[in-house]
């Protein structure tokens, strides 16, 4: 009987929880697809399996399940079908549905939908699994640090579109239990609540769904998502786990076991080996010795050198919330209004510099190379060799990466603020990325004030790290590519590539290069521009890494004359490339996206 009255008050507390009277900006439901109002959303794919997700909105008190149908095909049309099955969205999972489809092909794309029992349909997810055997490219987004209360999602967006995405990688906060009173940018009636019951974990969920733009990067690409502290709140241990349960029901994610840990790997093939930590939940759990405390725990760090030693792949990427190396401000001149006067983040890993130490070790003395740690939390976009003991120039070298065991890229956030929502302006960031990148010889790349995300094209030979960046204050359809670094197998190093410096013209008052139009287009693409002399332009298209996909055509440009100009865009996959364009005295880089 008490059984059955807990039942009944879960019922009654998912039909009459808190509603929105009022939604700011860009926030809807998927009323069309209703009751699948949240979307759909795929993850943790292995090479024959994937977790589809989906939720029900229901307006009536039941305790029965609701039996959902789903169907995966090869085609968007869902008429070469594969699999069928039946999943049940329950009470007790706040009407959410998980399913772990098996029995698919390896590295291939999927398209996924769920019906109702009453004949509606959800929207067509895609997905796709993960290669076996040999891969020659793979391409995952980092993101991390997205808080719906503090801009619009239009990175989320930028990653949706992205047609060469295998996986959208999230690294933590992905949802903010709160709105920092500094970026109230869009703020629903009523105020959101600071969650700390599981009803209130799982309100905040499907509020962060009413957004179109994190549904549709959800919808395109499968995730492999994990917590930080925004997502699981670790001041309280009951909230903690009723975070931690909400996390598991509306995020695609394939739990490991009672525990609820995300502690997990996922391979691609022979190129790739994706180590997702967490560096939240267990920190200062066990100690290391000489008052040092592990931040991964001593079960975690055992199963992280496992699958080390057990990985055959050619790269090794290590997903872990916090920043994994050294951001020091010793000797720093002036005084800084954060970190200990020695680190910047005790929080992070430089909190843990013994079982830092411990795990680059353990790579070095193991001759483990091609290691790629992505990070999140602090909201920034930056890019570092990972040495042992990065500001000892007898074991490191900044300028050859000799000495380093890894690189690590921390893609920026999505929206929640970096120095300029704190207070500072662009000159202080300057001067601050200045100070920073001097005290610390094996920082590559600093980003103090954009917001956006990381893309990782991992190759045999090379692995190309790049940083788009968008605005967060207004819905937007551009971005642009602010570094692009790349790392040679075996190196541990990031260099600079050359395709960065030629993305912005030359402010010259007389030239007038356009924007591609259409854009996205489906092949065809239109470019207006006027240059202040008589000259030829040459003009190519290049792929997400340079290197040059048609021959070049050359335009004749009278003085001042503004024209028209069709470039033929070669038969290509769906995806990003760049147009460059080359006058006398100028290069110019446009993005082109190309969608059926």
């Amino acid at each position: 009987m008490k059984q059955n009255i807990t039942i009944l008050l879960l019922a009654l507390t998912t039909t009459l929880s808190a509603q929105w009277t009022q939604l700011p900006d860009n926030m809807y439901a998927d009323s069309l697809h209703a009751p699948f109002i949240y979307g759909v959303a795929s993850g943790d794919p292995t090479d024959s399996q994937v977790i589809l997700w989906t939720a029900v909105e229901t307006s009536i008190v039941q305790l029965n399940p609701i039996p959902l149908d789903y169907v995966v095909a090869t085609d968007a049309a869902m008429s070469n079908i594969v699999q069928t099955g039946i999943v049940e969205a329950t009470i007790l999972n706040n009407w959410t549905a998980k399913v772990d489809v098996s029995g698919l092909a390896a590295g291939t794309r999927y398209y996924y939908q769920f019906e109702d029992p009453d004949g509606n349909f959800s929207q067509v997810g895609r997905t796709k699994t993960a290669p076996a055997g040999a891969v020659d490219e793979l391409n995952f987004a980092v993101a991390s640090c997205s808080s719906v209360y503090s801009g619009y999602f239009n990175a989320y967006r930028r990653i949706a579109e992205r047609d060469e995405v295998d996986l959208v990688i999230h690294l933590g906060d992905y949802i903010y239990d709160f709105p920092d009173m500094d970026e109230l940018v869009r703020i629903p009636v009523p105020y959101p609540v600071d969650p700390l019951y599981l009803d209130e974990w799982r309100q905040t969920h499907r509020y962060y769904l009413l957004d179109p733009d994190l549904r549709l990067m959800r919808q395109m690409h499968p995730m492999a998502a994990i917590w930080d502290n925004h997502d699981t709140d670790g001041n309280d241990a009951q909230t903690t786990m009723e975070a931690m349960q909400a996390f598991h029901e509306y995020l695609p994610v394939r739990q490991q076991a009672a525990d609820l840990h995300l502690y997990r790997t996922l391979k691609y093939g022979d190129l790739v080996d994706v180590m997702m930590m967490d560096a939240q939940l267990y920190q200062n759990q066990d100690a290391l010795g000489a008052g040092e405390y592990s931040m991964l725990s001593n079960v975690q760090y055992d199963w992280l050198t496992d699958e080390i030693d057990n990985s055959n792949a050619t790269w090794r990427i290590f997903g872990t919330q916090k920043m994994f190396g050294l951001w020091s401000i010793l000797g720093s001149p002036i005084p800084l209004p954060i970190g200990n006067d020695t680190i910047i983040d005790p929080g992070s890993w430089d909190g843990f510099m013994l079982e830092r130490e411990m795990l680059l070790g353990h790579l070095k003395d193991n001759s483990i190379d091609n290691n790629i740690f992505i990070s999140g939390d602090l909201h920034f976009s930056m890019a570092m060799d990972v040495p042992i003991n990065p500001l000892d120039s007898l074991d490191y070298n900044p300028e050859t990466g000799e000495g380093s065991v890894g690189v690590e890229m921390m893609g920026g956030s999505i929206t929640r603020g970096n120095l300029d929502e704190f207070g500072y302006d662009a000159g202080i960031a300057d001067l601050l990325v200045s100070l920073s990148m001097n005290l610390n010889p094996h920082h590559v790349y600093e980003e103090l004030i954009k917001h956006g995300y990381g893309v990782l094209t991992i190759r045999p030979d090379t692995t190309f790290g790049r940083f788009w960046h968008s605005d967060i204050l207004s819905f937007s359809n551009e971005e642009e590519m602010s570094m692009e670094l790349f790392c040679l197998n075996g190196s541990n190093h990031w260099q600079v590539s050359e395709l960065t410096t030629d993305l912005i013209i030359p402010a010259t008052e007389n030239y007038d290069i356009g924007l591609p139009f259409p854009n996205p287009t489906n092949g065809q693409v239109e470019l207006i521009v006027s240059v202040p002399s008589a000259q030829s332009l040459d003009i190519r298209f290049l792929d997400m890494t340079g290197k040059a996909i048609s021959n070049t055509q050359i335009f004749q440009l009278a003085a001042g004359q503004s024209i028209t100009l069709s470039p033929r865009l070669p038969e290509v996959a769906n995806g990003i490339y760049f147009m460059e364009i080359v006058g006398a005295d100028f290069k110019a880089v446009r993005k082109v996206v190309v969608m059926d």
